[in-house]
């Protein structure tokens, strides 16, 4: 009865027990009566689950939790293999979870990939000295290691360890977004608080990746394999996508507070951004393209949303490294070729090239395009590599499943002659895992992709943060710390607070209708420079007990200075660093305060990614408001106030009104007892700026242009005071020299009337400023060796648009820059490369740096054709257009006398003839911003005379479209090299040792030619070069069998022009220089092309004799060779640069 019963409640539910058992059932239904659907799933999982045992589990070293890079290594673990591990554990664990499996696979999984973050996190814990060291010394030697002992997790001692290539960027960073990604889908990763404060250390490590050359993930640094790293573009992405995904991010997960909260430097990683998108899709100055671009532009990073740069990257990987059987790393990659000699740890000199179009190649990279195809969406692509991907998997019994994926596939050295002719034309065989074992990164990734393409784990579960889709699209989480949540459509309104520094300058305002606050006004808000906020984030990360600092003393950059604060129970708002008293001098041109008002504006507005409004909070000082340029600060503000500046939304107002809706960064990690200020808060002014005397206490004074260091130096101590102690706005200069010559007597710190000299120089210095006595301005900042905060980032902008720096003077030093440096470096570089009796050319050369960072940023196409900025011919080419603008009238190319107007400078300078001036030193900062605007345009160069043509472009080192190509193919054709400026480039080995596409081949040619003295010689050597590679494209018969002199070849030409102009002076070629290129007979091309022909038939450079019975095609080149010879215009036309 009791069954019977049973069955008929059985048989009729009602509705709700119908609903809820639906609900319910397959949580509560036995594994045994699952549906055959269900089971084909777990059984499907299963098999997974022991291949992953297999191919994963069982190779994690039961102590440290790392993994080696090979299945049969016991000794050594690499740390980023070990972070592939764990994502692949992770992911089979989501999958059993989505399964609710019971048999505790799931916790298994989980559990392993845990603990292979905490035995990485172990592991650099134990170098937490290093890793202090690495922040203020971005060097190889504190870099944090990136494999260590397997068993222990220590540092490895071996001797070959000292050698290899620690330095990578890229696996920082991946252990970054491993470690979020795993946090945000609920794993427990981070313990303790003294955890919390080494990670936020990471985030220091990684922020300065942007000009810290690395060895990449290949572990090898340039694609020469010589131990030299070098900027990467994937490392620089996969730092920008940790940094996005870290910035406000809760390490301790859901549950905790805001001391676990990580913090970012917004500037930092705006930096990188900006570097990034830069650099790609090249990988770097020796590599074109590079197979880790996929891993940095899709799954795990997805480092770009831009479409168009994603398309870009990954066709150029395909294009140039993917094959039948994988990808190529990169280009002449000897890693696993037969013809590799592995017990070397570096490559002789020329050794990469013998693996042209024989590199192995990796079919992991076929399985990265498959998940990021899978992720994005794209199922036509997915499915293509997935087919793919089947026929790469190799047979091995020992394997559940019976298949593995080798790490590559090698040429056989039988068939490196056929496949370097005819690459992809021969089968590769795969790496046999009997000697090494298998790869355990692969085979990772390889599981991830099975996982997908059987639908046992979603696109989602491998990507919680959602980093596949832009940071508008992510869905919102609330967070009281900044994060970066994606910006409105369009840029964001930008909220302008105006502090007037004294009621009298707020006054003044007021009867022009400009509403401002003073800093009494606006309290309990606080008005803090910068560097009072830097010394609070000090404490960011520090913990004693491992004995590391907080945040490095890094100044604030725009977008930090744009968010208001929460500090110590107050709010602070935060002015930038062009408005700082004791920065650089090129702050107190008014002119560029008001450029760089905008431009910041500007800035702001579209790089904000941060949730709420950008508040920027503008300090008008009397200094810089009243005076000569009042009308154009009173424009300014005028344009503040009606809601636009250069067509950016803005929003003035009082301070109080703005909080609502600005970005609030709460400031939790310290206390008021933990910081000892140097810098004191703003406060309202009583009267003019403190140590600086008012305009009319200094109407007096003058600066003595006749007056020289050398007459002080015969003068005696007692003379020198006795000047010092006079007043010193009488002649400012000679007191400048005076304290000059004391100071290299007896050092900074002498006293003359109970004051140093260092500090009676940094009063001139000030006084000068507010004279705004340029030449004096440079001088004193030249002697107290100030340099501009934002020196480093400004060389690093112009280093990865492909251009070098050449900082210094040739009659003393010259060094260039190709790789980015730290300030500290760059700072002693270039005060040790200018004379110590002109101290003020280092000066101009910061200047000059600025403003070609800022020009390139704006309008890259200014410096086309410029691949190294020579800053000392960069100040002559600007003082020759000043030699050129004050004549008043040149003769133009037609020969007749036509007005010559001076180049157009902003109305902001309100100095219309400054640009008269005896020197660039007179100049002030706009003046030569503007100068060298106007000079990278080649505004009005028609109207100068050919010399001068010939030497700007020779000072600005510009070359035609194409001419380092041209180049290659001139060396092609000559056997014994070319010779430029009695410097060989031999043909071999730069042929076989350098591509014809990589920077370095450039860089080389600029080295050749940075020995050249004068620049107009310079511009005739590319003019020649142009020449000779026109003949050799329109004539492939010549090729030259000697040395091709260059030298040689213009004084050549210059020789025949001589003769038919009967020139006696053979030695002085300035004649040669003033020719043009407009008329026919008279032009450089004309003797320069006779130079070459005469060369060419003299030497008789023919590689095949000419048949008179030629096809029309041949008759078609003999006839273009006439062309060449008698008509060299047209075609030097195109290597002229305008």
């Amino acid at each position: 009865m009791a069954s019977v019963s049973l069955s008929r409640r059985r048989q009729r539910p009602t509705g709700s027990n119908l609903k809820l058992r639906r609900l319910t059932q397959a949580y509560l239904a036995p594994l045994r009566n699952v549906s055959p659907s269900q089971a084909s799933v777990v059984s499907k999982m299963d098999q997974i689950y022991e291949l992953v045992e297999y191919l994963v589990l069982d190779e994690q070293s039961v102590t440290s939790g790392l993994f080696p890079r090979y299945s049969k290594d016991k000794d050594v673990g690499y740390v980023k293999d070990s972070i592939y591990a764990a994502l692949a554990c992770w992911a089979c664990s989501i999958a059993y979870k989505r399964l609710d499996d019971d048999r505790g696979r799931e916790t298994e999984l989980r559990q392993t990939a845990v603990k292979t973050m905490r035995g990485i996190l172990f592991s650099w814990m134990q170098q937490a000295e290093m890793l202090n060291k690495f922040k203020s010394n971005n060097s190889v030697t504190f870099a944090l290691h990136s494999r260590f002992d397997l068993q222990t997790g220590m540092t490895l001692t071996t001797p070959n360890d000292k050698h290899y290539g620690h330095l990578q960027m890229d696996l920082v960073a991946l252990f970054i977004l491993a470690m979020v990604q795993m946090i945000v889908a609920g794993e427990k990763v981070i313990y303790t608080q003294h955890e919390v404060q080494f990670v936020q250390n990471l985030v220091f490590y990684i922020e300065r990746t942007y000009r810290t050359p690395d060895f990449g993930i290949w572990e090898r640094g340039t694609r020469y394999n010589r131990g030299t790293p070098e900027l990467h573009a994937s490392s620089v992405g996969m730092v920008k996508a940790a940094l996005e995904a870290v910035n406000g991010f809760n390490v301790f997960g859901s549950c905790g507070t805001s001391s676990s909260v990580i913090y970012v430097d917004i500037d930092g990683h705006n930096r990188n951004r900006t570097t990034f998108e830069t650099i790609i899709p090249r990988e770097s100055a020796s590599k074109t393209t590079d197979a880790s671009l996929l891993l940095t532009v899709g799954w795990p990073a997805f480092a770009t949303h831009d479409s168009k740069l994603f398309n870009q990257s990954v066709e150029k990987v395909v294009k140039h490294l993917e094959g039948k059987f994988g990808f190529k790393r990169f280009l002449r990659d000897g890693y696993r070729t037969e013809i590799e000699d592995a017990s070397r740890v570096y490559y002789h000199e020329h050794e990469t090239s013998h693996f042209h179009n024989v590199e192995s190649q990796f079919p992991m990279f076929v399985a990265v395009m498959y998940i990021t195809a899978v992720i994005r969406g794209e199922s036509t692509i997915a499915e293509r590599y997935w087919e793919k991907l089947q026929t790469l998997l190799m047979d091995d019994e020992d394997v559940p499943g019976g298949k593995l994926l080798p790490e590559c596939y090698v040429v056989d050295e039988l068939s490196y002659r056929q496949e370097k002719a005819t690459p992809n034309s021969t089968e590769l065989y795969p790496q046999n895992p009997q000697e090494f074992g298998h790869h355990v990164w692969s085979n990772s990734i390889y599981v991830i992709a099975l996982l997908l393409h059987e639908s046992l784990l979603h696109p989602g579960d491998i990507d919680p943060l959602n980093r596949h889709l832009p940071a508008s699209h992510r869905p919102k989480i609330f967070n009281k710390h900044s994060a970066f949540q994606g910006s409105m459509e369009g840029d964001p309104v930008v909220q302008i607070a105006l502090i007037a520094e004294s009621a009298r300058l707020q006054m003044t305002l007021s009867t022009y209708g400009i509403s401002t606050q003073t800093p009494h006004e606006v309290e309990p808000v606080q008005i803090w420079p910068s560097w009072r906020l830097v010394k609070v984030f000090e404490c960011l990360g520090k913990d004693e007990k491992l004995k590391i600092d907080g945040r490095p003393p890094r100044p604030f950059g725009p977008l930090s200075t744009s968010k208001v604060y929460r500090v110590f129970g107050d709010t602070v708002l935060c002015y930038p660093l062009l408005f700082e008293v004791a920065d650089f001098y090129v702050a107190s041109d008014p002119a560029v305060l008001i450029d760089d008002i905008k431009r910041e504006i500007e800035f702001i507005a579209r790089r904000w990614k941060l949730s709420g409004r950008p508040t920027m909070c503008i300090l008008l000082r009397e200094e810089n408001v009243l005076g000569p340029y009042f009308d154009h600060m009173m424009d300014l503000l005028v344009q503040l106030k009606n809601g636009f500046v250069n067509g950016i939304r803005v929003r003035l107002g009082r301070v109080h009104q703005l909080l609502n809706s600005s970005c609030i960064e709460h400031v939790d990690f310290a206390n008021s007892d933990d910081v000892e200020f140097d810098i004191g808060r703003l406060e309202e002014a009583e009267g003019p700026g403190d140590g600086i005397r008012s305009r009319q206490s200094l109407k007096e004074a003058t600066d003595d242009e006749t007056t020289k260091e050398s007459d002080f130096h015969a003068m005696s101590d007692n003379d020198l005071y006795e000047l010092l102690t006079r007043d010193e706005t009488e002649r400012l200069r000679g007191t400048a020299f005076a304290i000059a010559v004391l100071w290299k007597r007896h050092g900074p710190e002498f006293q003359v009337g109970h004051v140093t000299l260092h500090d009676r120089l940094e009063r001139l210095y000030r006084v000068a400023c507010q004279l705004r006595m340029w030449w004096l301005v440079r001088y004193c900042a030249g002697r107290l060796q100030k340099t501009v905060n934002s020196l480093a980032p400004s060389i690093t902008n112009l280093l990865v648009r492909g251009k070098q720096v050449t900082v210094g003077v040739r009659s003393m030093r010259e060094v260039t820059v190709s790789t980015p440096m730290a300030p500290s470096d760059l700072f002693s570089l270039l005060f040790s490369c200018c004379p110590s009796d002109e101290p003020q050319m280092a000066c101009i050369q910061q200047e000059l740096i600025i403003a070609c960072a800022d020009l390139i940023g704006q309008t890259p196409d200014s410096f086309s054709g410029v691949l190294t900025v020579r800053l000392a011919w960069l100040a002559d080419a600007i003082q020759m257009l000043l030699s050129y603008v004050r004549t008043s009238e040149l003769v133009g190319n037609s020969g007749k006398q036509e007005t010559f107007y001076s180049p157009p400078t902003p109305t902001t300078t309100g100095i219309p003839n400054e640009i008269r001036k005896n020197s660039i030193y007179d100049l002030s900062p706009t003046v030569v911003k503007d100068v060298l605007s106007a000079l990278l345009a080649r505004k009005v160069w028609h109207l100068l005379t050919p010399l001068q043509t010939r030497r700007l472009n020779g000072a600005l080192n510009r070359m035609p479209e194409g001419f380092y190509d041209r180049v290659w193919g001139i060396l092609e054709r000559a056997d014994h090299g070319i010779s430029i400026a009695h410097q060989l480039l031999p043909q071999q080995p730069t042929l076989s040792d350098m591509t014809k596409y990589e920077l370095t081949f450039a860089y080389r040619i600029e080295q050749m030619m940075s020995q050249i003295a004068h620049p107009e010689y310079r511009q005739i050597l590319v003019e020649l070069l142009c020449i000779v590679a026109t003949m050799l494209e329109r004539n492939p018969e010549i090729h030259f069998g000697e040395l091709l002199d260059c030298d040689e070849m213009i004084k050549k030409a210059f020789l025949i022009y001589a003769s038919s102009t009967n020139i006696k002076n053979t030695e002085d070629l300035t004649p040669f220089y003033q020719l043009d290129n407009i008329a026919m007979n008279t032009s450089t091309a004309t003797f320069l092309t006779k130079a070459v022909v005469e060369h060419v038939l003299q030497g008789r450079h023919l590689s095949r004799p000419i048949d008179i019975f030629q096809s029309p095609r041949r008759h078609e080149s003999s006839a273009s060779t006439k062309e060449t010879l008698e008509s060299p215009i047209n075609e030097a036309e195109r290597c002229k640069v305008q």
